[in-house]
């Protein structure tokens, strides 16, 4: 296992992505590479490979702990910021091409707006012991603090999988914009909520990145925005 470097720069760590599929998997403790998991996410995967040439977005997936509303796994998807419920196995294919090669929103499949921030923890200790360690004390002071300052209606907490740059753990995900912090402690949890959720505000020393934005953006925005700037 490497060591955390908390000196290292964050800004501009985040690979460039313009749109994020989640998986409500209902559960953690994923395996390693859920690309391989040899069922839905693998499946999932797949689909989006297949069209890949002829999608205008380029897509990021990953799994969380929410659960889905039946039977199949629900889909969250960002920026769309819709929940698509019970998207059977049998039908990725189509939702993939309606959804991300079309750009249409698949009037055969229920679908929910969501209407609170999410944020996701990477807590994916089976692919980085770090994940492992860090994630449960930053996601249970995020849960209390929520819970002591009356937030629950703006603002949902998951544990996530494998996002990237495990290095930084513990890595946060914030749903609207699609802000990325890194370094994350249980001590940031207040001054996330109060800044991120409360005011609109970015916390630039753990900012690493944002969706929509490649690596060289994103050092030129965090420069933009500091301090004197």
């Amino acid at each position: 296992m490497t060591d955390i470097d908390s000196t290292e720069m964050l800004a501009g760590t985040v690979k460039f992505y313009q749109r994020h599929i989640i998986i409500c998997s209902g559960r953690t403790g994923w395996p390693a590479k859920i690309d391989l998991d040899g069922g839905y996410a693998q499946r999932l995967h797949e689909a989006v490979a297949k069209h890949a040439a002829n999608m205008p977005l380029s897509v990021k997936i990953t799994a969380c702990d929410e659960p889905s509303r039946g039977d199949e796994p629900d889909l969250l998807v960002f920026p769309d910021e819709v929940r698509y419920v019970g998207v059977r196995e049998i039908d990725l294919d189509d939702f993939v091409d309606d959804l991300l090669v079309q750009n249409v929103a698949p009037d055969w499949l229920r679908k929910e707006n969501l209407d609170t921030h999410y944020i996701f923890v990477c807590a994916h200790g089976e692919r980085d012991e770090r994940c492992g360690l860090c994630a449960p004390v930053v996601l249970a002071r995020l849960r209390a603090q929520i819970r002591a300052w009356d937030l629950s209606h703006l603002v949902t907490v998951r544990s996530s999988s494998h996002v990237g740059g495990h290095a930084h753990a513990c890595n946060v995900l914030i749903y609207p914009p699609g802000d990325w912090y890194g370094h994350v402690t249980p001590d940031d949890a207040p001054r996330l909520l109060e800044k991120h959720i409360l005011t609109n505000q970015t916390v630039l020393d753990l900012w690493r990145g944002r969706m929509g934005m490649t690596p060289e953006e994103q050092q030129v925005w965090a420069q933009a925005h500091q301090p004197g700037a």
